[in-house]
């Protein structure tokens, strides 16, 4: 992965965060004794509380059931919808419900911490551990600059190039890994593929391309205090450009403001498509379909670097020690590994969908191994999520939701021609400006 000033700043936490960490795990050992043995375990004898959102809530629920099971506290596990999940959450934090665990977008992350919603996990048993375990690639997702630890991982994917093989095979063309080459080959292919490119650019998601697209070509979006310095960077107003070139040219079809991602997977089982830019995961989704052209269709990286992305696990308030010892179990047990050491959380989810863990050693468990179909190169995944792809860290800053509301209008604006791609650098730079306006970064 290429060093930016963001890797540097957030990314690089092996060190340094721990050492701050540890300052806070001395402060947690005076207040839970016995908690920095990695061995303490819960004596809580009350109910937890969990709330989730809805992919798979029987597989949820049977998870939890056998942390239970096996001597554990009892859980109740709520569920509640995908969308709209954020105001939902908020409102119940709000009115004082408690809950010990819940699913959360990262994005919000360092916002529950400082609303009070959420508490770290520093100090906790393993913790530490479990930090050591991630691809460093992965750690500016769940530490913060301070070296405070805010979050377990949900699940982590990275964003891929998913391509037909046979169509760049039969025109003669090597796997693109550039804009330009991307650019490219949909040229080369537009007499024979109906819409040679396509991606996920509704307005909730261009965020996600942004950094994906500014990441494939090497560029800082925003520097250790967060501002915006992809504004500095000569190479911006390109990607800009190649982005609204691919639209315009009708190299990605005009439906792609619109469009949801199941019908996006079919176009390349179909073969109406030769390129589709989004999570590693889709892979499953095009291959499942079963279409004409579902079994020619194989990954690659979407660039030097790209873009990783994954949600979270918060911890909420408690005034227990027992009961934020016994919680800490069950999101050790769900976002790491399980007393035997498995992933046996993380292993469901990806028989379930092909969701990955932020884990080294995931890619590599017999177990992990055997659950993903054999279409899915993990050495390549795993290689991905290690060096060439960035989480950056300032998509978990407390501003950041108010500017990535803001990115879907401005990079509509420019795809359907209505401002420059100067413009748009310059409409981006002053919502993260705003966003930030009286803000502590």
């Amino acid at each position: 992965m290429t060093t930016t000033n963001a890797t540097r700043g957030f990314g690089s936490l092996n060190r340094r965060s721990f050492l701050k960490a540890g300052g806070a795990s001395a402060l947690a050992a005076s207040l839970l004794p016995g908690l920095l043995t990695g061995t303490a375990k819960a004596a809580y004898s009350g109910t937890l509380d969990m709330l989730a959102w809805d992919f798979q809530p029987d597989t949820i629920k049977s998870l939890v059931g056998e942390w239970t099971a096996a001597g554990n506290p009892a859980v109740n596990v709520a569920v509640i919808p995908n969308l709209g999940y954020t105001p939902a959450l908020q409102t119940r934090l709000r009115g004082g419900d408690k809950i010990d665990l819940y699913y959360n977008f990262a994005y919000n992350s360092q916002k529950f911490v400082n609303e009070g919603w959420a508490k770290t996990l520093n100090g906790l048993p393993g913790v530490d551990d479990m930090i050591a375990d991630m691809f460093e690639s992965a750690r500016g997702r769940h530490v913060n600059a301070a070296g405070d630890i805010i979050s377990a991982p949900y699940f982590s994917a990275v964003h891929m190039l998913h391509y037909n093989e046979k169509f760049l095979a039969d025109a003669g063309l090597a796997v693109p890994t550039t804009l330009k080459e991307i650019y490219d080959a949909s040229k080369s292919l537009q007499s024979t593929v109906a819409s040679p490119y396509v991606a996920y650019w509704v307005k909730e998601f261009c965020e996600e391309y942004l950094h994906t697209y500014l990441l494939n070509e090497q560029i800082t979006a925003f520097d250790d205090a967060g501002q915006p310095v992809f504004a500095d960077d000569p190479k911006t107003v390109g990607v800009f450009e190649w982005w609204q070139t691919m639209y315009q040219e009708g190299l990605a079809p005009k439906s792609l403001l619109t469009d949801d991602p199941g019908k996006l997977s079919n176009e390349m089982a179909q073969g109406n498509a030769a390129f589709y830019v989004l999570h590693h995961y889709f892979l499953t989704s095009i291959r499942s379909l079963e279409g004409p052209q579902s079994a020619n269709v194989k990954t690659a990286p979407a660039g030097p670097s790209t873009l990783q992305i994954g949600e979270v696990l918060q911890m909420g308030q408690s005034d227990s020690d027992d009961e934020r010892l016994a919680t800490w179990d069950l999101m050790k047990y769900y976002g790491w590994k399980d007393t035997d050491g498995k992933f046996k959380v993380f292993n469901q989810w990806a028989k379930a969908a092909g969701l990955a863990a932020p884990y080294a050693g995931f890619f590599t468990d017999p177990e992990v191994v055997a659950s993903f179909p054999d279409y899915y190169d993990l050495a390549l995944l795993s290689d991905t999520f290690a060096t060439k792809s960035n989480v950056v860290p300032a998509r978990t800053l407390p501003w950041y939701p108010d500017f990535q509301a803001k990115v879907g209008d401005i990079v509509h604006a420019l795809l359907l021609g209505q401002a420059t791609p100067a413009k748009t650098v310059e409409d981006l730079t002053a919502a993260a400006k705003g966003a930030q306006g009286g803000r502590t970064l």
